[in-house]
């Protein structure tokens, strides 16, 4: 082992799920494509903070995510 394949050991990547949502369809993804991503209706990268409306978060409520919204 190298002394630079030694480093990784030390550092974690953490990434985000992204949802994106066709109609009331929502998906999740790790490793979104970006075809896929511009198709959709609404896009949420993980790792951030957005800001919705009333109906996106309606949307999210019934699909599951409810617990996330604030």
């Amino acid at each position: 082992m190298g002394p630079i394949t030694g480093l990784f050991k030390f550092f974690k990547c953490t990434r985000g799920i992204a949802l994106y949502v066709n109609g009331s369809t929502v998906t999740e993804s790790q490793y979104p494509y970006q075809g896929t991503l511009d198709a959709a209706d609404f896009v949420y990268l993980g790792g951030h903070t957005h800001t919705i409306s009333s109906a996106e978060a309606t949307t999210l409520t019934n699909a599951g995510y409810g617990a996330y919204i604030t």
